[in-house]
């Protein structure tokens, strides 16, 4: 037993140093950078501050970018959810080919991730379907203005990340005995309030585990903002790439990218502490 229990500690050890190289590894030279006030190989004195990560609060124009990306992530997650539950209720209990829909809703990702992104360019632009069908329609007489705004931004976030609130809702709605509704039913309750009473409450996992897998990977995006997006719809992600590629401040960019892992973390533990994060791992038999 011993000496399968080591073999079997031998076979983590590629994953951990995999981890500690290309996760701790980079991390940490984040971390120093983001406290350090020059490059670390440039030979000079590097002295240890705090000024970069003040400077996002200090700054105007840096704590708006910070709000602002707050802001677009809450509404992606807010329709990711009201487009998703019907969905996943269809996929659930609507139809017995639910395994057949699910791998047509998970074709898109089978494509490039930029080509999808542009395709929403074409389709928003003065030019684009929309417009097109809409003029023609006679509804408008000239072209609206629905590219480089935050609206188009939302769009491209809601059309990436919807897939992942689908999945985790499906799976949670599809262990729902239909047993519970129907007894429901038989003591009086109405189809609406044995929906909410029993359904919906039961899949609330689900949600909030959708919750997790939109809101964070949308708060930290940066092709989505920056190809439909304007000067307006900045987000963190973009003002990270600028300050590493553009103005080469490298110390405030990590402070960034350190600043956006640490919101994230806070939101997880108070996610954690409000919903019960591990309810959402928790295996429940209906």
């Amino acid at each position: 037993m011993n000496t399968l229990a080591k073999r079997n500690r031998i076979l983590i050890y590629p994953a951990l140093i995999w981890f500690l190289v290309f996760f701790i590894l980079p991390l940490s030279i984040i971390f120093i950078y983001s406290i350090a006030t020059n490059y670390l190989f440039a030979g000079k004195t590097v002295h240890i501050t705090i000024k970069n990560f003040l400077l996002i609060f200090q700054q105007r124009y840096y704590f708006i970018i910070l709000l602002r990306s707050l802001k677009i992530s809450l509404f992606t997650t807010i329709f990711s959810i009201i487009f998703s539950y019907p969905v996943a209720y269809f996929l659930a209990k609507k139809t017995k080919f639910d395994k057949v829909l699910i791998v047509v809703l998970m074709i898109p990702f089978w494509i490039n991730y930029l080509i999808r992104i542009f395709a929403w360019k074409l389709i928003l632009s003065e030019n684009g379907i929309i417009n097109q069908l809409l003029m023609w329609s006679g509804i408008i007489h000239e072209p609206l203005k629905m590219l480089y705004t935050q609206t188009s931004v939302v769009l491209g976030l809601i059309y990436t990340y919807t897939p992942m609130m689908v999945l985790p809702i499906y799976a949670s709605i599809l262990k729902i005995d239909n047993s519970l509704t129907e007894a429901a039913l038989d003591l009086g309750a109405s189809r609406a309030s044995a929906f909410f009473d029993i359904t919906f409450k039961l899949s609330l996992t689900g949600i909030f585990a959708g919750t997790l897998l939109v809101f964070i990977p949308a708060l930290g995006s940066f092709a989505i903002p920056a190809i439909l997006g304007g000067t307006d719809s900045v987000m963190i992600g973009n003002m990270i790439e600028n300050q590493f590629i553009h103005v080469g401040n490298w110390n405030f960019g990590s402070a960034f990218t350190i600043a956006l892992a640490v919101l994230s973390i806070a939101m997880i533990l108070f996610y954690s502490r409000i919903f019960g994060l591990e309810s959402i791992y928790r295996n429940r038999e209906f």
